[in-house]
């Protein structure tokens, strides 16, 4: 028998960037904001969730643009700008854990550890195309895992699709897991007119504010 090339169809990109500043100052300011338990979970999320618009988080959240934006260019190799729309905390403690979920109304989704290290639960992608049936393997690979898990440690940035379900499974650990989430969406025309897939967001808030006001070209 010959065998050809393995092709992987449809992979999901997941991108790791390290953050090479101290985030002392910022793990402190997070440490210190108001947190909200989550029932479902059991873990804690910030009641702020627009947290890169404080000053304090500058320099990450510099940080956090230009990984999108490398993401964008190398990797979807698209021109299009994306912005963080939503940022808030995460923190889990002992007996804690995050339910699997995705992230609706966002294109790339970014978690940012803050406090994370080998003891500490890593973050868990699911696989979205499940089949009904399955063979049983002799060992779990990319090729046949439903589920994996991405050790990650303090000052690394996973950049992933929204849409790719994630959870965190529960710490049994003593020590607290801290991250920042965040959301984002285009800021530039998306799909086009000829495939009845365009959307300008712009022109068309541009146009309700006109037509609100009463001097639209239809008077």
């Amino acid at each position: 028998m010959k065998k050809d090339e393995l092709l992987t169809v449809f992979p999901t990109p997941v991108q790791i960037y390290k953050y090479e500043n101290n985030t002392e100052k910022e793990l402190k300011y997070i440490e210190s904001v108001e947190w909200i338990q989550q029932i479902q979970s059991n873990n804690f999320t910030s009641k702020e969730t627009y947290l890169t618009k404080h000053k304090l988080l500058k320099n990450i959240t510099s940080f956090f643009k230009e990984c999108i934006d490398d993401y964008c260019n190398t990797i979807i190799n698209s021109d299009q700008r994306l912005v963080i729309t939503q940022c808030w905390g995460n923190k889990n403690l002992k007996g804690s854990s995050h339910h699997e979920h995705t992230h609706p109304n966002s294109i790339i989704s970014g978690v940012f550890y803050l406090r994370q290290d080998s003891k500490l639960p890593p973050i868990q992608f699911s696989k979205n195309n499940q089949h009904g049936m399955k063979l049983n393997p002799r060992s779990y690979n990319n090729n046949n895992a439903a589920t994996f898990l991405l050790p990650c440690i303090a000052g690394e940035l996973i950049l992933f699709p929204s849409s790719l379900r994630h959870s965190v499974p529960i710490n049994q650990s003593d020590k607290e897991r801290i991250s920042l989430s965040f959301n984002t969406f285009s800021i530039d025309i998306l799909g086009s007119i000829e495939n009845l897939t365009h959307l300008d967001l712009k022109s068309l808030i541009n146009e309700n504010y006109i037509n609100e006001k009463g001097n639209n070209e239809y008077g």
